[in-house]
């Protein structure tokens, strides 16, 4: 990512660069103009430099505002830009991938480690200035005397060893105090996805406050104390540096050398100058480590072995003529560092074009697992699954997927409407879907987004449905719908909803517990402890309750 990043804003890199080496030269030009001016000879002679220190002084100012300017937008062009490539990389992580990474890591990654990545980049311009002009200074210095800028040297290099021992430690703390920011970040995942509970429940909420989020904060507060301690005392171990520096030099310059006074007073005047550049490139060490840890973490989640989400072109035309999907030897297990991981498996599962199938178990059977691997959210580590005479994989796993809309017990409702095409729906498009699922009084569509979302359960649901309805898929998953509906709703659901859906040839499987209604499916699968039976439909009904 950060070569691709260095090749997309190299003119950036490159401008900021010369922009700031200019403001840098002017900047070094007024130093020496000075110096000129205490040495100088008559009034006719300081006049003259006094002109020629006012223009360098507006080119300075002049230059040096637009060198400014430049990094600032390199800045944010960087932050843009970083997000909109994680964004990719996100969206086009596999569903399983993303959910073992955790939603928290994922957030603390686009927000905290993109604004470090993208800060360690944008000094890259001034921090290569800062340090041309302290090698350019050197030089100079070098040239007025050798023997006395080899103390300056000598006093430097000893310095910046300890300097680099600091900034190690001041790294180890960094990594520690990025660790800790994951963890503050699901500590506030869950104080607002577990708000009505902690409302509720005093002890929980005390709990909470006292035993998990407290504690927290303090190991952040710990870590973030360490990281700064030594940050700051390398900073100001830089500065006693370069005043040691400084005043070795008039006490060595004055009696063991015993350079001229024009010569001690020059190398005075620019150590003085020398401490801004030095001062900023110590600084950006901290900056620098930061991004460092910061990519490192992005590199820690695996977002960069996976293909980038594909553009609107790139989807592939759905079958329209597929008759079946079946599932042969189909096993999964979860990857959790347990004994004994829960698995499903292995399952024959089959559902013709147009059929209604039914999926039934007591909870914690497998049913939820057994869909995320049937519609290609789960790769399953063993079997087959097919559409058709098309066998699916990593290959065609995306267009697979293209042919399914669901609607999952943990589902997310998005605002926006959109067909088959993924095209914005209008409110006359769904107008009659709302007033069967009498939404329409609530909620309505405008400019292709809902104009409400905070509703109940149940209604959210409903939302959810027309969402499914405008998708137009061929294959459609409902996983406990009829669960949070009122009576009229679930009987709607099962009475009326699925089969209008099969009579437009649409291939529904419905997870549900609702006994009463499990006549209703043309098959049905029994699920128990991982594994599922075609059931016999011609029993009677009472054997399904």
């Amino acid at each position: 990512m950060i070569q691709e990043l260095v090749k997309k804003f190299k003119g950036p890199f490159i401008w900021a660069t010369v922009f700031s080496a200019l403001s840098s030269i002017l900047s070094i030009s007024l130093i020496t103009l000075v110096n000129e001016g205490v040495n100088a000879a008559s009034e006719d002679d300081l006049r003259g430099l006094a002109g020629i220190f006012l223009l360098a002084l507006l080119g300075m100012l002049a230059i040096g505002f637009f060198s400014q300017w430049l990094l600032a937008q390199l800045g944010t062009s960087l932050v843009y830009k970083i997000r909109l490539i994680l964004l990719k990389r996100v969206l086009g992580v596999n569903y399983e991938n993303l959910e073992r990474i955790g939603g928290h890591r994922v957030l603390a990654t686009v927000t905290t480690d993109v604004a470090s990545i993208a800060e360690s980049l944008s000094i890259i311009p001034i921090f290569a200035v800062n340090f041309a002009t302290i090698l350019g200074c050197f030089t100079y210095l070098g040239y007025l005397s050798f023997p006395l800028f080899l103390v300056l040297f000598t006093i430097l290099f000893l310095g910046a060893g300890l300097s680099t021992m600091i900034m190690r430690k001041g790294e180890k703390c960094f990594t520690e105090l990025r660790e800790q920011e994951d963890g503050l970040f699901n500590t506030f995942k869950t104080l607002v996805d577990g708000s009505k509970e902690l409302n509720i429940n005093q002890h929980r909420r005390d709990f909470f406050y006292k035993d998990l989020a407290t504690p927290n904060l303090d190991q952040v507060k710990s870590a973030e104390m360490s990281a700064n301690f030594f940050w700051i005392l390398n900073q100001n171990w830089a500065g006693s540096v370069l005043f040691l520096g400084l005043g070795l030099l008039v006490y060595i310059g004055s009696l063991v050398v015993k350079v001229p006074h024009e010569v001690l007073t020059s190398f005075v005047l620019f150590m003085i100058y020398l401490m801004g550049p030095i001062g900023f490139v110590m600084r950006s060490f901290s900056s620098v480590f930061k991004g460092k840890v910061a990519y490192q973490k992005i590199q820690s989640l695996n977002l960069f072995e996976h293909e980038q989400v594909e553009q609107r072109s790139a989807v592939q035309e759905r079958l329209k003529d597929w008759q079946t999907l079946s599932a042969k030897g189909l096993c999964y297990s979860y990857r959790q560092e347990q004994e004994t991981p829960f698995s499903i498996g292995p399952i024959d599962f089959s559902v013709s074009q147009g059929e209604v199938v039914y999926i039934r178990g007591s909870n914690g059977s497998g049913k939820s697992t057994f869909a995320k691997v049937l519609v290609g959210l789960y790769q399953a580590q063993k079997g087959e699954l097919r559409l058709g005479d098309k066998c699916i994989d990593k290959d065609n796993i995306q267009w697979y997927r293209n042919h399914f809309s669901t609607i999952f017990s943990d589902f997310y409702l998005f605002e926006h409407i959109l067909d088959k095409h993924g095209a914005l729906v209008e409110q006359a498009e769904v107008q009659a879907h709302l007033e069967k699922l009498q939404m329409a009084d609530k909620v309505s569509v405008r400019d292709g987004k809902l104009t409400m979302t905070t509703l109940s359960q149940g209604q959210r649901k409903r939302l959810a449905m027309i969402l499914a309805y405008a998708e137009d898929a061929a294959i459609y998953l409902f996983d406990e719908w009829a669960a949070d509906q009122d009576p009229y709703f679930r009987d709607y659901f099962y009475r009326e909803l699925l089969p209008e859906l099969k009579s437009r040839g649409k291939t529904v499987i419905v997870i549900s517990h609702d006994d009463r209604y499990f006549h209703l499916a043309d098959r049905m699968y029994q699920f128990d402890s991982g594994t599922a039976v075609l059931e016999n439909q011609e029993q009677p009904q009472e054997q399904f309750a």
